[in-house]
């Protein structure tokens, strides 16, 4: 088999990463439980604010694909849903009642923003959507931008920290930093979780 032509291979790892991106926000809305945030500010350090920016368009609409089969669960089964997210780690009881409230207001799109940057699972809206009885069609378009909105900042913000660092830091440093935040994110969440 013959190796991809020069002229193709810059394109493979952003392609790659926008499709990785696309699948993690899937893979998130439903019963994943670690943010896309983390792939995207990787790609972010590694491959730049621009591929960053579709990754993270990419891994809203994954996450409006993600959300809609959870939307649906919401609808057949509403009870069987909910213990559903309560079965998912780090979902608390209070989670789910927030986000169960925050649907059934008429400022629903406003519950879900504040959600993105409170804690509140994405997925727990996208049940209680169902539960409540919105339709697919908008709950997918009003998620879209909602998910970007967070995705789009989370990877800017790093991207300019990176790029910051880059007279001091070379990338495999930046990426060990980035490692560095996110496992020390994730182990004082999960420390506070478990106590």
């Amino acid at each position: 088999m013959s190796a991809a032509p020069p002229s193709a291979r810059p394109f493979a790892l952003p392609l790659a990463a926008i499709a990785a991106a696309f699948a993690w926000g899937f893979a998130e809305a439903t019963l994943f439980f670690i943010v896309a945030d983390v792939l995207l500010t990787f790609i972010a350090v590694a491959l730049g604010l621009r591929v960053a920016l579709r990754a993270a368009l990419a891994a809203a609409i994954g996450a409006a694909c993600g959300g809609l089969v959870m939307w649906r669960y919401g609808v057949s089964d509403p009870a069987a849903a909910t213990r559903l997210l309560a079965a998912v780690p780090f979902v608390s009881p209070a989670m789910i009642a927030t986000g169960m409230a925050g649907m059934a207001m008429a400022d629903w799109p406003l519950a879900m923003l504040k959600g993105s940057v409170t804690g509140i699972p994405y997925k727990v809206y996208a049940v209680a959507a169902g539960k409540e009885g919105l339709t697919a069609l908008l709950f997918f378009g009003i998620t879209i931008p909602v998910r970007l909105a967070r995705f789009a900042l989370a990877a800017s913000i790093v991207a300019a920290i990176s790029a910051l660092l880059r007279r001091r830091l070379d990338l495999r440093r930046r990426l060990m930093l980035l490692a560095t935040f996110w496992v020390l994110f994730y182990g004082e969440f999960w420390w506070r979780w478990m106590s």
